[in-house]
């Protein structure tokens, strides 16, 4: 099997929807252990805010170095649009529900 059969297969959909799936549910998993973090350690405003960044950018970058192993266009068609940009939102709302939750329960 030559390398441009393997790096076929490597990124055929299934193998890429795989991929996805796998991200998705670690940035869930972490952003809402991030979530609930903050609220605990009673983090308001801004602070709040910049540990999500510094959370989710973290996870993104160990995703990109350990799993990828600096190579996330083998795994990804589009890898900043695929890994960081597409579930931000969704990441940034499951963060603010453990944080404000945890918060309510701490204070």
């Amino acid at each position: 099997m030559s390398t441009d059969e393997s790096y076929s297969k490597a990124t055929s959909a299934l193998n890429i929807q795989s991929n996805k799936k796998v991200l998705l549910y670690l940035q869930d998993s972490t952003s809402l252990v991030f979530g609930l973090g903050a609220g605990i350690l009673q983090l308001e405003s801004w602070d709040g805010f910049f540990a999500f960044l510094i959370g989710y950018m973290s996870v993104s970058i160990l995703f990109i170095l350990w799993i990828c192993q600096f190579k996330p266009q083998k795994f990804f068609e589009s890898p900043i649009q695929d890994i960081i940009m597409d579930s931000f939102f969704r990441e940034l709302t499951g963060f603010v529900m453990a944080w404000t939750f945890s918060y309510a329960l701490v204070g």
